[in-house]
């Protein structure tokens, strides 16, 4: 005759069994990996996101994604309006000059939109 458990650990342990994983479903890996192919893309590109990352505060970094850089205009995808917000008020206090001077290249303006 084979041990009985008692019942809650019985359910326990189904309860061990049948869990499933959960899933990771951030998107970060897929951001770091746009991030190191935009260093490897040219040199531009690296000194502006180098200069990105220095200058801007990591709460507002982490929360705001640079989606491209055509024609000296730096396009700025935030994850809310309190980002674009706090992100717009940076530019205005001299971010863009601050890009402009640790970066190569020639950078006009920043544009910043709410994702």
């Amino acid at each position: 005759m084979s041990k009985m458990l008692n019942p809650k650990s019985q359910l326990e342990r189904l309860r061990n069994w049948r869990a499933r994983p959960l899933r990771d479903t951030s998107i970060a890996d897929a951001v770091q990996t746009m991030r190191k192919g935009l260093r490897k893309g040219n040199r531009q590109s690296t000194s502006l996101v180098e200069a990105w990352d220095e200058l801007v505060p990591p709460h507002i970094a982490r929360q705001a994604t640079i989606v491209s850089l055509r024609s000296g205009v730096l396009e700025v995808a935030t994850d809310g309006a309190a980002v674009a917000y706090q992100l717009n008020r940076l530019i205005r206090s001299g971010l863009l000059r601050d890009l402009q001077c640790a970066s190569k290249g020639t950078l006009k303006k920043i544009k910043v939109r709410t994702a």
